[in-house]
């Protein structure tokens, strides 16, 4: 079984509103470059403002060749070579860096992953022609990350395009462990023989699962087997993993700020939230009082740090610190320290002389929270770029939307309606006669209410009733028919469910879904670089793209 690749189509657009579930109002005016929004941000995400935001990171001292050398060292021990010389441009005064990240996903993750690759790689090439100095697509793998429900499970579309979800289940629970710990065990291989069996035989899908089991083998940690199937996806990116012991040591006086401080960068995230709604937007992290934005790894547990007034607790243990020895910790051993959400973009852009950075809805409300601490902590702020948003429809969607003469956000919306709408449409005579002897009904209840409203005026209401009552059997005759109807168009409503499942699994964006395996299982290997082509990273709406 061979797939086409893409076809050279611009995609369409669909407005951000017009999404079955819109992205936040904050995201869409600030995609927008509404004033209300762009006030809580460095400036709005135009090509000046990027060149603009790449001379503050540039004047910004930061430790530019020790950063180079552990990436160095991280590509060169996945073998990626292009991406090894990419990391030694870190270490030009000149260089600039395009940054997106994700948390580490099993086998890849979702297709969100990939075009946030791929938006670095077009970003990046984009600043190449306009700076004078390297420019370095860098990706973070946020391996601290311990959320291990939201990574175990990707959902896959079978041969026949049905979604269905595919969990890794370990013998040993890894809960509360980042995922740089989560060490998998034999029980990948089933897993991945699972995946096997679900995706389409086609020319190139054998050689995806060799690469994924080259990457996803017992004994690895998690966040290094995403690592190296990213990296062979993508062998000109930078692939930064914070775990590094080398790089946590350059974080040791950011983290020691937080904790000796108490927290600073909550309190001045908590302050931003405050005015995000008053001006009638939503605070993305709602701050719990008393903890810091910073986790100390034990054991391999990640563990919350909480603030009293003398000490600090290690959550699920029953140690307190006091503030001086938390620091002395911090500076002795870096590695087992790790940044909150709130601190983890601070980070990030201590080390990176990053322009832009490239995040989804809730990363870019993440960030409209934090320009207080970036000017407090001494940080230059990079500008915040939308990360394209798609939807991509293969040959049999486009055949279902052309065959019903569906807009693709008719087909995003209740597909149960849009199914008894088109079974309606196929039988007008149930409807119109339904509606013929509910006309007539209500039209000879009104003469019969009038007539005995004359004689007592408190009849009216029983008259009305009287039509209630009257009506109830005929409107259950109406839905036996209309499900009779439905039976009749059961092939049609297949289709349409189908294809509603292909662009909507979940209720959710098929980018946030349907795992990138699915789609490399139907491609040739080129098929990334066709659609990084045919992304537009610029566009300011939903992207529509046929394959």
């Amino acid at each position: 079984m061979t797939m086409a690749t893409p076809c050279p189509r611009t995609p369409r657009l669909i407005d951000f509103g017009d999404l079955p579930t819109p992205p936040s109002a904050l995201f869409r005016d600030y995609v927008a470059s509404r004033s209300g929004a762009l006030e809580f941000f460095a400036s709005d995400w135009s090509p000046d403002a990027i060149l603009e935001a790449a001379r503050r990171a540039v004047s910004h001292e930061r430790p530019r060749a020790a950063v180079a050398k552990a990436l160095v060292r991280q590509q060169s021990a996945r073998g990626a070579r292009a991406a090894e010389c990419a990391a030694r441009s870190l270490a030009d005064d000149r260089c600039i860096a395009v940054v997106t990240g994700q948390q580490p996903v099993l086998f890849g993750g979702p297709m969100l992953v990939l075009y946030k690759a791929l938006a670095i790689r077009r970003l990046a090439a984009f600043l190449r022609e306009r700076w004078d100095g390297p420019v370095v697509p860098v990706f973070w793998i946020a391996s601290d990350d311990h959320d291990f429900e939201e990574v175990r499970t990707i959902t896959v579309f079978d041969a026949e395009e049905r979604p269905g979800e595919l969990r890794y289940a370990p013998h040993d629970d890894p809960g509360g462990r980042p995922t740089s710990s989560i060490v998998l065990d034999a029980t990948i291989t089933e897993t991945l023989n699972i995946l096997r069996s679900l995706l389409p035989r086609t020319s190139w899908s054998d050689a995806l699962i060799d690469q994924l089991a080259a990457a996803y083998q017992p004994g690895r940690a998690l966040s290094d087997a995403f690592g190296l199937l990213l990296s062979a996806l993508t062998p000109d990116v930078v692939l930064l993993d914070p775990g590094d012991a080398a790089l946590k040591s350059l974080m040791t006086e950011l983290f020691v700020r937080e904790a000796v401080e108490r927290s600073p960068v909550s309190r001045m995230a908590a302050g931003v939230g405050e005015r995000l709604r008053a001006a009638g937007y939503h605070e993305q992290v709602p701050l719990r009082s008393g903890y810091l934005s910073l986790f100390w790894s034990e054991d391999g547990a990640r563990r919350a740090l909480a603030v009293h007034a003398d000490s600090i607790e290690v959550r699920g243990t029953n140690r307190r610190l006091s503030f001086d020895d938390l620091a002395s910790l911090v500076r002795a051993r870096p590695e087992h320290w790790s940044p909150g959400a709130l601190l983890r973009p601070l980070a990030q852009d201590l080390l990176l002389p990053t322009a832009v950075y490239v995040g989804g809805p809730a990363e870019i409300a993440y960030h409209a929270q934090l320009g207080a601490a970036y000017a407090d902590f001494g940080v230059s702020r990079p500008v915040v770029f939308p990360r394209p948003s798609v939807t991509l429809l293969t040959p049999s969607n486009v055949r279902a939307l052309e065959s019903e003469r569906l807009s693709l956000t008719q087909a995003l919306g209740d597909v149960e309606q849009l199914v008894s709408e088109r079974a309606r449409q196929e039988h007008p005579a149930v409807e119109s006669s339904f509606a013929s002897i509910r006309r007539a009904l209500e039209r000879e209840m009104s003469t019969v209410s009038a007539a005995v409203s004359a004689v007592d005026p408190t009849l009216e209401a029983a008259a009305e009733t009287t039509l209630g009552r009257a009506w109830h059997p005929i409107a259950a005759l109406h839905e036996k028919a209309l499900r009779a109807v439905k039976r009749r168009e059961q092939t049609r409503a297949t289709r349409l469910r189908r294809a509603h499942d292909m662009l909507l699994p979940g209720s959710e964006l098929q980018e946030r879904r349907i795992a990138l395996c699915s789609y490399l299982a139907r491609h040739e290997p080129s098929w990334i670089g066709d659609l990084e082509a045919r992304l537009d990273p610029w566009a300011r709406a939903h992207q529509v793209i046929e394959l």
